[in-house]
C-alpha cells in the first residue's frame, strides 16, 4: 500500500511517546519561577502539562471558604496565561486526585508526575497517601520535590541547619522556564481548560461580608512586585509599624498570601533580601545602617516561617489534638453562642470586633492583632482551641496549615515549652489604637463616639453596640490557672520534654552576657539558621 503524502503545510498528527509525557500537579507552587517541580519535568521529559485539580472534598473542607478558592482562581488564571505564553496549557480537573488520574492515565498514558512537597492538613496527607498507592501501582513515577527548608522525615534535628542552608541560602532560585510543549488532552466533563464554577464543587455559601475587591491580587507578577516595593520603600517603616493594625497593612512585607499559594518562593524573598543588604552595605549612604536593621529584622521573622510548618510535618496529629498530651486534660466551656460571636464581630470588646470583622472583609490581619484574638477567646471567652481553628482558617487569605496549626496551640498557651503570653484586648487599643481609628473603620455603629467612651466600654453602653459577652479577666484568670496546674504536675515532665526536643526552637540567643555569669540561652530562642 502506498504511503500517503503530506501536503505542504500540512501538520501531521502527533504520536504520543508515553514516555516523553509528564504532569506537572500543581499544589501551593503557583509560579514558573523557582519551580523546582516544573523545571525538572520539563528537563526530563518532552512534552509537560500543567495540572490543578479542584477537588470537592478540599472545596469542601472545614479549613476551606469561598476566600481561599478566590485566592485559587486569582493565581491560576495568571498561571494559565503564563504557561500559555510559553506554549504550554494548563488544564483544571474536577474530582479527587486518584480519580482524576486514573481516567487521564486511561485515555493518554503518562510516564510521571512531578509536584512540590506539601504539609497541608489532614485530608490531603491522605490523598497524598492514596495517590502514592496508585502511583505503586500502575508504575507511573510521582516525584516530589522540596521548595522550602522543611525536611520530610526529619531524624536528625540538628542536621535540619545545614539542609535548610543548602536549600534557601547556597543555591539562587531557579530561572523561569522559556519554553513549554505540551502535549493535550481530550477534554470533557471531568478535565478542560476552563475554572469551574464554584457552585459546581463547592457547598458553603458565600458570605456576603466578604469584600473581594479589598483582597490582595494573587499572581506570580503581584507577588514580584510585591517584594520589590517592600524591599526598595515600604521596609524602611517596617520595625515599628508592623504591630499596629493601622499601620501593617502599609509596613508589613504583605508576602504571607503569596508565600502561602506559592506565588513567590521562599528562597526567592530571601535570596532578593540578602541582595538589598549587600547592597546597603556597600553603600556610602547614612541611612544604611537603619535600613539594613529593618531589613533583618523582617529576615528574623521570616526565618519562623518553616519552624512551624516542620511542626505540622513532623506531628501531624497536631490538627486533631495536642501537641503536649499533658494538656489534653483542659477544661473549656464551649459555649456556642460565645463562639458564634467572636466568629462574626459581636463580643462587645471592640479591637476584638474589629479585627474579627476586618478577617471577614479582607482575609487580612497583623500578627499582633490575630493573636490578640487567639488568646482572648481560649483565655477570655474559655473557647478550646479546636473550636476556634477552622472558623478563623476560614478567613485567613494566607492559610498555611502548618503555621495555623502550630500558632493555634502556641497561643493558646498548650505546648508547654513556650512563655505563656496573653494579649490584653483593652491594653492593645491604648497601645496599637488609641484613637479608635481601626475600630471605628470597621465597627461603623461606634464612629460617632469619641475615642475615650470607646476605650471605657466596660463602664458604659456604646449604643446598639453589644455590652462585653462575658468576664474575660475572671475567665483567663482560670485558665491561667489550669495551664499552670498542668505545667507544674509530675505527668507534664516527660511529655514537655519529648515536645521540646523534637520542636523545640535551635535559635541561640544574641542577647549579651555577662563574663561573671554566663547564662545559657534558652532551648526557646534556638533556630537553626
Amino acid at each position: 500500500m502506498a504511503k500517503r503524502k503530506t501536503k505542504k503545510n500540512e501538520v501531521r498528527p502527533v504520536v504520543l511517546d508515553t514516555d516523553s509525557c509528564a504532569i506537572w500537579w500543581i499544589k501551593r507552587d503557583m509560579r514558573l519561577a523557582d519551580n523546582e517541580a516544573l523545571n525538572n519535568a520539563i528537563q526530563q521529559h518532552d512534552r509537560v502539562i500543567a495540572l490543578f485539580i479542584c477537588e470537592p472534598s478540599l472545596y469542601n473542607a472545614a479549613d476551606t471558604s469561598p476566600m481561599h478558592v478566590f485566592a485559587w482562581w486569582q493565581g491560576l488564571r495568571a498561571l494559565q496565561q503564563a504557561f500559555r505564553a510559553l506554549g504550554g496549557e494548563l488544564y483544571f480537573a474536577k474530582g479527587e486526585a486518584v480519580d482524576v488520574f486514573e481516567h487521564l492515565y486511561k485515555n493518554t498514558p503518562f510516564a510521571a508526575i512531578y509536584s512540590h512537597e506539601e504539609t497541608g492538613n489532614g485530608l490531603t496527607f491522605e490523598r497524598d497517601k492514596a495517590v502514592r498507592r496508585w502511583s505503586d501501582t500502575t508504575g507511573v513515577a510521582w516525584l516530589e520535590h522540596t521548595q522550602n527548608g522543611v525536611v520530610r522525615g526529619l531524624a536528625d534535628r540538628e542536621a535540619r541547619s545545614n539542609i535548610i542552608q543548602q536549600r534557601l541560602f547556597q543555591t539562587a532560585p531557579i530561572a523561569a522556564p522559556t519554553k513549554i510543549n505540551p502535549w493535550f488532552i481530550k477534554e470533557d466533563a471531568m478535565v478542560d481548560t476552563s475554572w469551574p464554577a464554584y457552585e459546581d464543587l463547592g457547598t458553603e455559601p458565600v458570605d456576603d461580608r466578604i469584600q473581594f475587591r479589598l483582597m490582595q491580587p494573587i499572581s506570580e507578577r503581584f507577588a514580584q512586585d510585591e517584594l520589590k516595593n517592600f524591599l526598595d520603600e515600604r521596609v524602611d517603616f517596617y520595625s515599628r509599624g508592623i504591630s499596629s493594625p493601622n499601620s501593617a497593612f502599609q509596613t508589613g512585607s504583605r508576602l504571607s498570601v503569596h508565600l502561602a499559594w506559592g506565588t513567590i518562593s521562599l528562597r526567592t524573598v530571601f535570596f532578593e533580601s540578602n541582595e538589598r543588604i549587600a547592597h546597603w552595605k556597600s553603600s556610602q549612604s547614612p541611612e544604611a545602617r537603619h535600613w539594613i536593621k529593618n531589613v533583618a529584622a523582617f529576615q528574623s521573622r521570616l526565618h519562623w516561617h518553616d519552624h512551624f510548618i516542620q511542626r505540622l510535618e513532623s506531628a501531624s496529629y497536631m490538627e486533631y489534638r495536642a501537641l503536649n498530651p499533658a494538656f489534653e486534660q483542659m477544661a473549656y466551656e464551649d459555649e456556642p453562642a460565645l463562639l458564634q460571636a467572636w466568629i462574626d464581630g459581636q463580643t462587645g470588646i471592640p479591637l476584638v470586633d474589629a479585627c474579627m470583622r476586618c478577617l471577614l472583609a479582607t482575609g487580612f490581619l497583623n500578627f499582633r492583632m490575630r493573636a490578640m484574638l487567639v488568646t482572648t477567646a481560649c483565655f477570655g471567652l474559655r473557647l478550646s482551641w479546636q473550636e476556634l481553628q477552622y472558623p478563623l482558617a476560614q478567613v485567613f487569605y494566607d492559610y498555611e496549615p502548618g503555621i495555623h496549626f502550630s500558632q493555634m496551640q502556641m497561643q493558646a498557651g498548650i505546648v508547654g515549652i513556650n512563655t505563656m503570653r496573653v494579649y490584653n484586648p483593652h491594653k492593645q487599643i491604648l497601645d496599637q489604637d488609641p484613637n479608635c481609628v481601626f475600630i471605628k473603620k470597621w465597627i461603623p455603629e461606634l464612629a460617632d463616639f469619641s475615642s475615650d467612651e470607646i476605650i471605657d466600654y466596660n463602664n458604659r453602653r456604646l449604643g446598639d453596640y453589644p455590652e462585653p459577652v462575658d468576664d474575660i479577666a475572671v475567665n483567663g484568670a482560670d485558665i491561667k490557672s489550669q495551664i499552670t496546674r498542668i505545667k507544674k504536675s509530675d505527668e507534664a515532665v516527660e511529655p514537655t520534654a519529648t515536645v521540646l526536643a523534637k520542636h523545640g526552637s535551635r535559635l541561640r540567643s544574641k542577647k549579651k552576657t555577662s563574663k561573671k555569669k554566663p547564662v545559657t540561652p534558652s532551648p526557646q530562642m534556638q533556630l537553626p539558621f
